[in-house]
């Protein structure tokens, strides 16, 4: 008996030999080499072939270069880089559960008959409110050639065309995405559930570069299709703020404010109850704080923007530039206050810092003072120019982001980018298996006891996907960590502060310097960082689950 035992585990280990030589060839072996080689200062300028200076073992320099030498700047800017990306992860998987929860509930009829007749219906509707589209946005017909509306348009990819073909073109994509979204509805009614599982999770099936390059089309300042669709809108809005009285503005935003912080309260007030009273574990505790903060922080986002709306803010936008006079009077005052200082050098920094902001004045001012007197100069500088409140219809008003050129938009781009690839694939698969395995005697049994919908979710079908949330949140995040760079690479070339420590990694390594040793200390630092985000997760996830 025991022969057999250790035929049978030799036998198994024969199959399995393959998989694990190629695992420790191909898998261990280069894990081990780059974590070596992470402390030596590898790099091809130094050591290839036409070199004999041989590979140093430097021990922790380069991760002490990372963190807190020369290299520290850039790894910082490019991990809040990539920190910024994933604020769109929690944003996808809501919106994967809410298409999930959507495609399961089976709103399109069951009878074959009855959904051909819908999607018939449907089909009449859809070309009846295309017809009203092309309509209502057709330029007409030729204007008269003296018009200003043949006049050459100025815009990016369309120098070549009139005002007037490009009113056209705008008509005719507007008509067609009308026609596109008709057609979508009415042939979900005809085949069902199955054709909008289809359609979401088509984003996932096709290849990366192309969709980047697709959306990097949609992203053009002039001639893309976002803009197209944004700049009446903006336009519309325009025109709606600057007719109202700006009071009424800043009423609606500080009356959103005041009622976050009061559902706020109420929030975290019952979640303390809870916890006290243990009718919620520290893991439910948690997720509501950081529920809470998203939603105030969101709250103060749109807030911001409504009392900033009309064209006098009612928050200061900015400071005015400094004139001659005043730069002198920053001099002045930082020569008695810093009586070390040079005051040839701070009378010549004045001078040349004419006609700049505040901010860039104390900066330059800074470069002939201690270290630490950057925050007392900048106070000095910011206390001699005077505050504006320019809102955002001021000047040249509301006008389309120029996004993947702006360093303001384009991480909010990619953001925007990545949440609408995310929400209808692996993810929302996920989420409907899930539903799935729900047992259905909970539904009926909530029934039974008179719950709402929403506390059905609440109560049942939230916390049976709590172990599937928990595994999407992991590998979500691993996949944030470890992202953004196809992305960069394809749709902004790493410009517009868009790069992330994966896109810094192979500049470091396979791009720009060469420096292999850096490169893996990179490696090493994101998963170290990949493994604590893990077994944060795993046990706040199974505190989570357990609740």
């Amino acid at each position: 008996m025991i022969g057999s035992k250790k035929k049978r585990v030799a036998i198994a280990m024969m199959f399995l030999l393959p998989n694990l030589i190629g695992f420790l060839i191909f898998t261990a072996g280069p894990i081990f080499f780059s974590l070596y080689m992470s402390l030596t200062d590898w790099a091809l300028t130094k050591h290839n072939e036409f070199s004999t200076e041989p590979i140093r073992f430097v021990g922790m320099q380069n991760y002490q270069r990372l963190l807190v030498g020369d290299e520290s700047v850039f790894f910082w800017d490019y991990l809040g880089n990539t920190i910024f990306l994933m604020i769109g992860i929690p944003i996808s998987i809501a919106g994967s559960l809410a298409l999930a929860l959507l495609i399961n509930a089976k709103a399109t009829p069951q009878a074959p008959r009855i959904r051909i007749r819908a999607g018939v219906i449907a089909l009449v509707i859809g070309a009846i409110v295309t017809f009203f589209a092309w309509l209502a946005t057709t330029p007409g017909p030729l204007p008269d050639p003296a018009s200003p509306l043949l006049e050459m348009s100025a815009e990016v990819g369309l120098t070549d065309k009139s005002l007037f073909e490009v009113a056209r073109l705008r008509s005719i994509s507007f008509t067609l995405i009308t026609a596109v979204f008709s057609l979508v509805i009415a042939l979900g009614l005809i085949v069902g559930s199955v054709f909008f599982r289809t359609v979401y999770y088509l984003p996932s099936l096709l290849a990366s570069v192309p969709m980047f390059l697709f959306w990097k089309t949609l992203y053009r300042p002039r001639g893309g299709l976002i803009n197209a669709v944004l700049d009446p809108a903006l336009d519309t809005i325009q025109t709606i703020i600057t007719s109202t009285p700006r009071f009424l503005w800043y009423a609606l935003g500080i009356a959103l404010w005041t009622a976050a912080i009061i559902w706020a309260f109420r929030l975290m007030r019952s979640g303390i109850n809870k916890l006290v009273h243990k009718d919620a574990g520290a893991a439910a505790f948690i997720g509501r704080t950081a529920l809470v903060l998203t939603m105030l922080i969101t709250a103060y986002g749109v807030g911001a923007v409504l009392v900033q709306a009309p064209q006098q803010s009612m928050l200061r936008s900015g400071f005015t530039s400094l004139d001659r006079s005043q730069t002198q009077t920053i001099a002045d005052s930082l020569a008695a206050e810093f009586p070390t200082a040079d005051t040839a050098e701070l009378n010549l920094i004045a001078r040349n810092t004419d006609g700049s902001s505040p901010d860039d004045a104390a900066r330059f001012f800074a470069t002939a003072l201690p270290d630490d007197a950057l925050p007392r100069t900048r106070t000095i500088a910011r206390a001699q120019a005077k505050p504006l409140h320019d809102g955002l219809t001021s000047g040249d008003g509301l006008t389309s982001p120029e996004w993947l050129l702006s360093p303001s938009w384009a991480k909010t781009a990619l953001v925007v980018m990545g949440i609408w690839t995310a929400i209808g694939g692996a993810n929302m698969l996920l989420y409907l298996a899930g539903l799935a395995n729900i047992p259905p005697e909970l539904y009926e049994a909530a029934d039974i006891d008179g719950a709402s919908g929403w506390q059905r979710f609440v109560h049942v079908t939230w916390p049976q996907l709590a172990p599937t949330t928990f595994f999407i949140v992991v590998m979500s995040v691993i996949a944030g960590v470890q992202g953004g760079f196809e992305q960069a690479m394809v749709m902004t070339e790493g410009k517009a502060d868009t790069i992330t420590l994966s896109y810094y990694l192979y500049n470091i390594g396979f791009s720009d310097r060469f420096e292999l040793g850096l490169a893996c200390a990179i490696a090493w630092v994101m998963f170290a960082m990949i493994f604590v985000l893990t077994i944060f997760n795993f046990r706040v996830g199974n505190q989570l689950t357990n609740d």
